[in-house]
Formats: structure tokens, sequence, C-alpha cells
């Protein structure tokens, strides 16, 4: 079976690490290489921890770094406000994302080239188009978009992790990685490039249980254990400030994301959606759906839900995969 060639953007993070992992693990998958930008936490974070992760499973592909900050959003005082995740669980503060992984230093080094002009020249010399599959803010594709709209011809499909219909996390209207840099966000929704989102109404249908998180950690490799120690946190963080739908669990956002260029059925009620990004006050960051009765045309497509069960299959085949035992490091 031939591979779908992809190429991961990330601001890893705990979610983003383990959708890095499944995409390097999936069979059905190629990573080209993965671009890095700010998000979760700092650029040079999100570097060190992506290398921390390829270094941990001894797999030296590619990595770019990209943007530290939004394209324009932090040039306004009003609009800096803290989007960090966390709570004081036992008098000790804990976030969803650490600056650092919990893993060894990394062996491997980042390409000199920033993420936006890998995309310039990968894009414009592809032989065949490329799937992205972006977890973070766009900012790295809204510079090369803007740069060279042509490239746009070299994506086959971007799924982008973010947004939201009737869900939010960061304010009471908005999902992170579109409030972080909701003008790259728009520059994608106008390149044509007709993107996937993977938005909060579908991640927090496919939440993990503690029960599933235990059974995850029973596969005893790395890939499963490190998965484990990244939701059990993730879930203290939920419990604590963001209760989900199901008692004990966590959401695994940019994993879906992953899992669903493999399986596009694990998405549910995927509707094409007009979409326009709000710029500024309570609205900032949210995706605004054209809901007129002569809407606009659409722009995106976008899932509304996910198949639970069938996605925690998918972890629990890709992350437990028997042959990956003896070709991973423990840590």
């Amino acid at each position: 079976m031939e591979k779908r060639k992809v190429i991961l953007d990330v601001d890893t993070g705990s979610d983003d690490a383990i959708a890095i992992m499944c995409a390097l693990l999936s069979q059905e998958l190629e990573v080209a290489a993965v671009c890095t930008v700010w998000g979760n936490t700092e650029v040079e974070y999100t570097t060190d921890n992506t290398l921390r992760v390829l270094t941990q499973m001894g797999m030296d592909i590619p990595v770019y770094a990209g943007a530290s900050t939004a394209l324009v959003k932090y040039l306004s005082k009003e609009r800096c406000v803290d989007g960090t995740c966390k709570a004081v669980i036992d008098g000790k503060e804990v976030r969803i994302h650490d600056e650092h992984l919990k893993l060894p230093e990394a062996k491997y080094q980042k390409k000199s080239l920033p993420a936006p002009f890998f995309y310039l020249d990968y894009l414009a010399e592809a032989t065949e188009p490329v799937d992205i599959i972006a977890v973070g803010p766009l900012t790295n594709l809204g510079i090369a978009l803007s740069l060279n709209p042509d490239i746009v011809s070299g994506i086959h499909q971007m799924v982008i992790m973010g947004g939201g219909s009737m869900a939010a996390n960061v304010t009471a209207a908005a999902e992170a990685n579109i409030w972080h840099d909701p003008e790259a966000a728009e520059i994608v929704l106008e390149s044509g490039v007709n993107p996937v989102f993977v938005p909060l109404d579908a991640t927090h249908e496919a939440v993990i249980t503690k029960d599933e998180i235990a059974g995850l950690r029973e596969n005893g490799n790395f890939c499963s254990r490190f998965a484990a120690e990244l939701l059990e946190q993730r879930m203290a963080v939920h419990n604590a400030i963001q209760p989900l739908h199901l008692k004990d669990s966590a959401t695994v956002h940019d994993a879906l994301a992953v899992a669903c260029v493999v399986d596009g059925s694990l998405l549910r009620d995927v509707r094409e959606e007009s979409v326009r990004v709000c710029f500024s006050g309570a609205g900032e960051g949210h995706l605004v759906m054209d809901r007129r009765e002569k809407r606009e045309k659409a722009n995106c497509r976008f899932a509304y839900s996910a198949d639970r069960e069938g996605f925690v299959r998918y972890l629990n085949r890709t992350l437990g995969c028997p042959e990956n035992k003896s070709e991973l490091r423990s840590v």
C-alpha cells in the first residue's frame, strides 16, 4: 500500500506529542517533515519538545522551526491575554502543556531554514501534492500563503485542528489555535485550500477515559506509556478546571486530526461550510458560520462530531502495535 505523504505543523505540547507519535507509527502515513510554531508554549520549547519525541523514537525526521508569535495580534496590547491552560492541584500548579516534555534531551537538531520558507520551497517543487496536518496556530501557513498563494496547488488536503461551533476552551467563544492567530486562520480560509476542520465539537466527543488510558499503558511500549502519562496529566487539569462530558476523561485534540487522515470515518457529521474568523472583542478567534438561507460559497469542511470508540481503538492499535516494541527506545 502506498503511504500518504504528510507534513505536520505542531506546537508541541502534550497532545501534539501524541499526534506526532501516531503519525510516525501509522502504517498509512509517511511524515516528510515537521514544522513547529509557537502556541502551547514558546517556539523554542515546541521545537525542542518535537526533537525530544523524535529522538526517543529514533526517527530523524526534518524539523523546521517557525513563527514565534502571531502575524499581528500581539501588536495590540488589549489583545494580549494569557491563554495558558493550568490548574492548582494539591497546592501545585499543573499545566496541560509543560514547557519541556519529560523526556531526555534531544540528539537531533532542527534545520536552519525557517518553516514558512520550507513550505515555499517544498510545495512549489512538489511532484505530487502533500497532506498538511496543522494542529497549532496557523502562522507558518499564513506567512507562506501570503508570500506565494500559488503553493496551494502543492497541497492535496489540509486538516486543521482548531475552532469550534458549539464548543470553546481558551475564551467563552474561541478555541486556542484559532484565537492565538485569527488573521493567519483567515488567510488560510481565503487561500482556496478548503481545509477540513477538526474542531472542539469533534475532539470533545472523542475523549479517552481513565480506564482506557490505563489500558493504553498496558500495551507496554514507550509510545503507549508516554501517551498515558501525558493523558493522565491532561485528565487532571480537565477535572480541575474544565470537566468533560465523561467523568475522568481527557481530550486528545491533535491526535484526532492525524487519525482522520488515516480513517476519515472517525469524523462524524462533516458539513461543507462557509466560515469567517472574528478578529476582536468577545468573539475574537471564533469561527463564524454563514447561517443565511443563501450562503456564500463553502470554504471548508467542518466536523461536528466524532466516533469516540473508533478513535480509542485507533490509539491502541497505533501506539500499541506489537512490532513497535522492539524498535523504540525505553525511557
